[in-house]
């Protein structure tokens, strides 16, 4: 289940870290580039993304559109969490802001339950974690599930095919990941939504604590729980010092929905 696999991501990401590529630089807006999944070397290669299955190339690729390049991400019966370090200060950038578009949703998801619970569209945000998700095995030298309290605390932000935009929940997988709910079945389909959220403040409001680094940002579309396929793309990161002004507006081409807490 690719919801068990965060620990160990985590893990994997300690050691990428020395091989991603380094945040860009803060401009003059205040804002610091995670990805604008711009190709570089070899012909759609994504630069320090990683997978802890090794199937990366297999769920997720660089598409390109109107001169834009963007990640796309194609799964069946499956479900793959791809990551980025890129350990920086929640109150040095409280905001992040990405757009993404839902193309086809996993057939009954619910991120409720574990039976069910596939989001057609994911971003993780990413705490430091100090275990080795690897050290348990049993005496077979068979890995065993991470236990709750050592598992990276996480907040995850989901496009959802059943529950209400604002829903705030648990995750069915790990009791220190919170699932909020940005877009559901009622918006748009195929058209980009851009969206802004202060992790800074939600982490404050979830964890009831202040909050230090990220270590990494990852996404996931996954299909693996509802044995049905999921299809969506995800367009530029950026951290962001400051929050933009509230807005909402609806066109033919995008959706644009900019929050601040």
């Amino acid at each position: 289940m690719v919801k068990l696999r965060i620990g160990a991501l985590v893990t994997l990401l300690l050691f990428a870290v020395f091989y991603s590529r380094i945040l860009g630089a803060t401009d003059e807006k205040g804002s610091r580039e995670i990805d604008t999944f711009t190709p570089s070397g070899q012909a759609g290669e994504l630069d320090g993304w990683h997978s802890f299955d090794n199937d990366l190339d297999e769920c997720y690729a660089i598409g390109e559109e109107e001169n834009n390049f963007f990640l796309k991400a194609r799964t069946k019966d499956r479900g793959s969490i791809i990551a980025k370090s890129c350990s920086y200060s929640l109150k040095e950038f409280p905001v992040i802001t990405w757009r993404w578009r839902a193309l086809l949703f996993p057939e009954g998801a619910d991120e409720r339950y574990k039976h069910s619970g596939d989001s057609v569209a994911g971003i993780y945000i990413i705490f430091p974690s100090i275990i080795n998700p690897g050290k348990f095995k049993n005496k077979l030298g068979f890995k065993l599930p991470v236990p709750d309290r050592l598992k990276p605390e996480c907040i995850k932000y989901v496009w959802s095919a059943s529950l209400p935009i604002g829903t705030v929940i648990d995750s069915p997988y790990a009791r220190k990941t919170t699932i909020v709910v940005l877009q559901n079945v009622t918006s748009p389909l195929y058209k980009w939504v851009t969206e802004e959220v202060n992790v800074y403040e939600d982490y404050r409001r979830f964890f009831n604590k202040e909050p230090e680094v990220v270590h990494a940002v990852g996404f996931v579309t996954d299909a693996d729980d509802s044995s049905s396929e999921a299809m969506a793309d995800y367009d530029y990161n950026f951290l962001k010092k400051f929050p933009s002004p509230q807005v909402e507006s609806v066109t033919e081409e995008t959706t644009v929905i900019a929050r601040t807490p």
